[in-house]
């Protein structure tokens, strides 16, 4: 979930620019970079030079994405994307993710997060930082995973509170030798983790402060006299505007940057040469205090690059940064991959294919905006149905990807909501419910929550705390249209995630919790059974805003 003073205006990269570009040709714009660039160091051993490569929140996305018309990222056009750039620069390349490989998609989630290790394995990842979801399962399934996986997982602001000292079966940063040159890899997990998984997946886990864990990174690398320092960060940030809008300058500045990692970066006394971050799912491409911050679009559809180059003794300079997203077209994908995600494909293929309902048009909530969209309602109406509650709760961060319009499969429903979360009823009063409403909206009174079952009143204007004005019942019910009173006993129906504190939501674990014994997803597939085919979403105005 993103924090609620975030205001969101970005765009998404469009790929169709570059469909008539060959790999071998953006790369080759590397050398319009500016400076000394590393396609042209010189030939005496002063210089040390450095490709990074990065990606950040692939959700288990094996498959090809279609953005704009054209097909994007996806495991075996990765590979085959990594090993070109790799072979065209003229120095070491390193690969690093920046976190959250796992949770999302139905092959991943059905193998406990295996096949996305066994992917990443073949990718030749060099180090990955610790995402929140990577603790979905647990710490026996993501110590699992560890011991499965062929690099380190790093997260240098993580201890465990009985003893103080980070775990053994973690890595706070890594050191990388290649090709005679040096390169210090610190990893930092985003410090809310505990608040925004499942309670009780962190165990003893402590999560520190990310800017003084980066600054004790840093000073020990510093100290052994490596060539680069490189932070991966499961930290993300906000910008107005984006950049790179049409998909024509991978190279366009991202402009009105804000939000967290921005924040812990002002803090940063010890600077890396480079931060690539993640969580927030967007193109960033700027600097803080001289710092320069890269975080791709999520599920592949981008990949970070970044040259940087330093004459022995000297400054690092940045000699090419981008943001690229890896078409399918540019590359022939690595067929060897491809055999493997096929075999992961073939073990669930006729559970993800089966269909389930046909809409009359998509539902999208693709960017997470906070506002009511027919998505959400959809969600959270499937919820209050299930629970046998008087309300349905859904929060945004539960939707994972849009809707198309027509037929859709339970692989797609899955994809839409891939937590496997268990639904309860929570039972209360009206006061805490207009409490758990307010604490829904953000800053300037825009809902980042979904609702059934009732509508209510915001005024935008006011105090924080008396935003909700009046919550009246929409349930289809003979009460629809009269007030919930502070007094009235109220049921939620909402997920287990919630009910436990999820999201900031501490206020749900002072009702009484019934569990019902269904998940989300089947909740959703009962839920749009019962409605007449082709389904029509369901209408938004379930929020006024005066």
């Amino acid at each position: 979930m993103l924090p609620s003073h975030f205001s969101l205006r970005h765009f998404l990269f469009g790929p169709r620019a570059f469909a008539a570009l060959g790999l071998s040709l953006v790369l080759a714009a590397c050398s319009t970079g500016g400076g000394r660039g590393p396609d042209h160091a010189p030939a005496d051993d002063s210089w040390r030079t450095l490709q990074v490569l990065h990606t950040n929140d692939f959700h288990g996305r094996f498959l090809p994405t279609s953005v704009d018309g054209e097909l994007v990222g996806g495991s075996a056009v990765l590979a085959a994307w990594f090993d070109s750039a790799r072979v065209r620069f003229d120095g070491p390349t390193i690969l690093v993710s920046a976190g959250d490989v796992f949770q999302g998609t139905a092959v991943s989630n059905l193998s406990w997060g295996a096949a996305a290790v066994d992917l990443y394995n073949r990718k030749g990842y060099d180090a990955a930082a610790l995402g929140n979801h990577e603790f979905d399962w647990g710490l026996d399934t993501l110590q699992a995973r560890m011991v499965e996986s062929r690099f380190p997982w790093l997260a240098a602001n993580v201890v465990d509170s009985l003893t103080g000292m980070p775990p053994t079966w973690m890595e706070p940063w890594t050191l990388i030798e290649r090709d005679g040159v040096r390169i210090g890899v610190v990893g930092i997990a985003l410090s809310q983790t505990p608040s925004i998984v499942m309670a009780g997946r962190t165990g003893t886990l402590r999560f520190g402060d990310e800017a003084e864990a980066i600054d004790r990174g840093v000073a020990h690398f510093r100290s052994l006299n490596v060539d680069f320092v490189v932070v991966t960060a499961h930290v993300g940030a906000i910008c107005e505007v984006a950049g790179d809008a049409n998909g024509t300058q991978p190279t366009a500045p991202s402009l009105g940057c804000s939000g967290y990692l921005v924040d812990i970066l002002e803090r940063v006394q010890h600077p890396p040469d480079l931060v690539v971050g993640g969580h927030s799912h967007l193109r960033n491409l700027f600097e803080v205090n001289g710092i320069p911050v890269m975080q791709n679009p999520a599920y592949s559809r981008g990949v970070s690059m970044t040259h940087l180059a330093r004459q022995v003794g000297g400054p690092v300079q940045v000699t090419y940064r981008a943001i690229l997203p890896p078409l399918a077209g540019t590359v022939d994908p690595d067929t060897a991959v491809a055999r493997v995600v096929e075999g992961w494909l073939t073990q669930v293929r006729p559970i993800l294919e089966r269909p389930v309902a046909v809409f009359t048009d998509s539902l999208t909530n693709a960017e997470r905006r906070p506002v009511e969209n027919p998505a959400g309602n959809l969600l959270a109406d499937a919820q209050r149905v299930a629970t046998d509650a008087q309300v349905g709760l859904v929060n945004n961060g539960s939707l994972r990807r849009s809707l198309p319009e027509g037929p859709v499969t339970y692989g797609d429903l899955y994809e839409f909501q891939p937590f496997q979360n268990e639904l309860v009823r929570i039972e209360g009063d009206g006061a805490w419910l207009r409490q758990v409403l307010e604490f829904g909206l953000t800053d300037n009174g825009a809902p980042w929550i979904h609702i059934a079952g009732i509508q209510v009143e915001v005024d935008s204007s006011a105090a924080r705390g008396n935003r909700v004005q009046r919550i009246l019942w929409a349930g289809g019910g003979p009460e629809d249209g009269s007030e919930i009173l502070d007094r009235d006993l109220i049921s939620i129906g909402t997920t287990e995630f919630l009910a436990t504190g999820g999201d900031g939501f501490t206020l749900l674990t002072e009702g009484v919790v019934h569990r019902v014994g269904i998940v989300d997803v089947d909740a959703l597939i009962d839920w749009l059974t019962t409605l007449p085919s082709p389904i029509t979403p369901p209408a938004v105005g379930r929020w006024i805003r005066r």
